[in-house]
């Protein structure tokens, strides 16, 4: 068999592992990073809890910022593309229902998932920020997305007609980063159904007319 016809059986073969290992690293730093925070989570404990050298871990990180912001991004997307949330087309159709009840039941819906998903690692990275300069600017990205999506909801609710007339965009998109935020989801702390059937109805009670 030539090298050509071995290079097209063992290159995929590679990728393949090459692509676990990057997520069994991937994983492991989310473990920790939610558990103890990323100060206190180091490249060798991340490693060990890989079942990998730290050697390994360099071949796919530079270093454990990386390995953060990985983890964060697919932690918050649920998958590995890179596409962002105002982008893909659950936001879309939340965007496109007809009534505001609707639309605040979809972005309650939407939003628990992400929480439940990446709210660890949210806050992880929220409580570093202050000692740490790429954490502070990871925070401040994630802060300026969610505000950006949350003005897209409040302008269609705001459209829907059915918001009370003492709120304009600007208000209402202060009323959905403070509720849906993951601080409130983490001091709450509870399950899944009983925190979107709460907050589902307080934002209909606080923003729409009765």
């Amino acid at each position: 068999m030539s090298d050509e016809v071995k290079r097209s059986y063992s290159s995929p073969l590679r990728e393949q592992g090459a692509a676990y290992t990057r997520l069994l690293v991937r994983d492991a730093g989310h473990r920790l990073f939610a558990r103890d925070g990323f100060v206190a989570t180091s490249i060798k404990k991340i490693a060990y809890e890989a079942g990998v050298s730290e050697r390994t871990v360099y071949t796919h990180y530079r270093n454990k910022v990386e390995i953060f912001q990985d983890a964060l991004n697919v932690a918050v997307a649920g998958d590995e593309l890179p596409v962002a949330m105002r982008d893909r087309p659950e936001f879309e159709e939340v965007l496109g229902v007809s009534t505001a009840r609707e639309m605040i039941a979809g972005m309650v819906r939407g939003n628990g998932a992400v929480l439940e998903r990446a709210g660890a690692l949210i806050m992880a990275g929220i409580e570093s920020a202050g000692a740490d300069p790429d954490m502070r600017r990871i925070s401040d990205e994630g802060e300026h997305a969610m505000r950006a999506n949350c003005l897209a909801l409040a302008s269609a609710l705001v459209e829907t007609g059915e918001v009370i007339q003492e709120l304009d965009v600007d208000a209402v998109a202060d009323v959905l980063v403070t509720m849906l935020s993951p601080h409130v989801h983490q001091l709450l702390g509870w399950s899944p159904g009983r925190y979107r059937d709460w907050l589902t109805s307080t934002l209909q009670k606080t923003l729409l007319q009765t």
